[in-house]
């Protein structure tokens, strides 16, 4: 598997994870309606690649613009497993973009990232305008 995508519907991201360039993007409004169903595949791609070691570097980039409670927990699962990649070498970095205006999604971001006590990833918060 080179590219795996799933399009943005309604009530789910775009997710396209290049498995060659090392890249994971997530965007749009995240709430399936089974969070684990929906996240299963994403995660097992991802942990799949990154437990290879064959990446040295792996670039995770975030848009999300709602994320219901349900989904936040396989957004944890998903930064835990990058932070495991992180420890064991590869230079894993995430870009959390958020709408300047959404103190909930910006604070998500951080409660993901510092939340869980992550070390290992470099973590860079985005604001835009919508």
């Amino acid at each position: 598997m080179k590219i795996m995508k799933c399009a943005r519907t309604a009530h789910t991201p775009e997710v396209v994870l290049d498995t060659e360039a090392g890249t994971l993007l997530i965007e749009g409004e995240c709430y399936p309606e089974n969070p684990a169903t929906f996240f299963q595949p994403v995660i097992g791609a991802v942990q799949m690649v990154l437990a290879s070691g064959s990446l040295k570097q792996f670039h995770a980039r975030f848009r999300l613009a709602y994320v219901n409670s349900a989904s936040t927990k396989s957004m944890r699962q998903l930064f835990l497993i990058l932070n495991e990649a992180a420890k064991a070498g590869c230079n894993v970095d995430v870009a959390w973009e958020f709408d300047e205006d959404d103190d909930a999604i910006q604070d998500l971001g951080e409660d993901l990232m510092y939340g869980l006590g992550i070390p290992y990833l470099a973590f860079h918060e985005t604001p835009y305008v919508a």
